[in-house]
């Protein structure tokens, strides 16, 4: 429930500043990490009822695209990451629905720490086909994306 809350006051709050600057106001940037491991994905299934997603989150002000991506995952997961390559960047405009944003993702693998979950949701392995049609926001572009080993740019 606190993460749903966060979000529709974060939605809340842009579109305030939005409505000041007339729409002059650059999205929110995000970034995640999409692990492969056995067939199966690195998911969180979301604690705001939302669905499942990638492990990531907004990228900090002073912070690099990169290290919100590792920062992320181990926050959500409890696995320390390394990244092994670019997936795509995802801007749709209504790719959020809770505010504009736009994401950068990732590949990448685990190379420490022990699973875990948190606020944001529980960490699990799922295979596409449990998943598909029940994930948030452009996950699933993102994850079928990274299965078609396409880059996006969209």
């Amino acid at each position: 429930m606190k993460e749903k809350i966060k979000g529709i006051l974060a939605g809340i709050a842009l579109r305030i500043i939005a409505l000041f600057t007339l729409g002059q106001i650059s999205p929110i940037l995000s970034a995640c990490v999409i692990i492969e491991r056995d067939g199966k994905f690195l998911l969180i299934e979301r604690s705001d009822g939302l669905g499942y997603t990638i492990p990531g989150g907004i990228v900090r002000y002073r912070e690099t695209v990169e290290h919100c991506v590792l920062r992320e995952a181990q926050e959500e997961t409890g696995y320390v990451v390394s990244i092994t390559g670019f997936v795509g960047v995802y801007s749709a405009l209504k790719r959020d629905p809770r505010f504009r944003a736009v994401s950068l993702a990732y590949r990448g693998e685990i190379i420490g720490g022990t699973q875990h979950s948190s606020g944001e949701g529980e960490a699990c392995w799922r295979e596409p086909g449990e998943v598909f049609g029940h994930m948030a926001f452009d996950c699933e572009k993102m994850l079928k994306d990274y299965l078609n080993n396409s880059l996006n740019l969209s």
